[in-house]
């Protein structure tokens, strides 16, 4: 009986130190590195989605708050006076609105603007009829 356990223990370790089960584990082995590196890739891919995400929460947040902030200012008559005031430019009775003009970009525009000459707008005077 012994010796049939040391036969049995001796193919049991030519089995596992041959090349073709070693190769075969090779192969597991590589293909779970190759998976890992997959996987590692899409974690770093999720955690800056992740604090984009987080960052566009905060935004949200602020932008909540403001418009809180205006639903408030609305509720009351001095909030809702002041913000037609300033979207239609109307007065009270008793009132008069002034609108001051800025004169600059008319003194920009010169009367007529005279073309810069070109090689091609002189090709074509010289063949134009008078």
């Amino acid at each position: 009986m012994a010796q049939f356990k040391d036969k049995n223990q001796i193919n049991q370790n030519k089995l596992w130190h041959s090349p073709i089960s070693l190769l075969i584990i090779f192969c597991i082995l590589v293909i779970f590195a190759y998976n890992m590196i997959g996987l590692i890739q899409k974690e770093v891919e999720t955690r800056k989605k992740k604090i984009v995400q987080l960052e566009n929460i905060e935004t949200l947040r602020t932008r909540q708050e403001e418009l809180d902030a205006n639903i408030a200012k609305l509720s009351t008559d001095e909030g809702i006076e002041e913000t037609i005031r300033d979207k239609y430019q109307v007065a009270k009775a008793g009132e008069s609105v002034v609108n001051i003009v800025d004169e600059s970009p008319r003194q920009a525009q010169s009367p007529q603007a005279v073309p810069k000459p070109s090689f091609w707008g002189f090709i074509k005077s010289l063949f134009k009829r008078n």
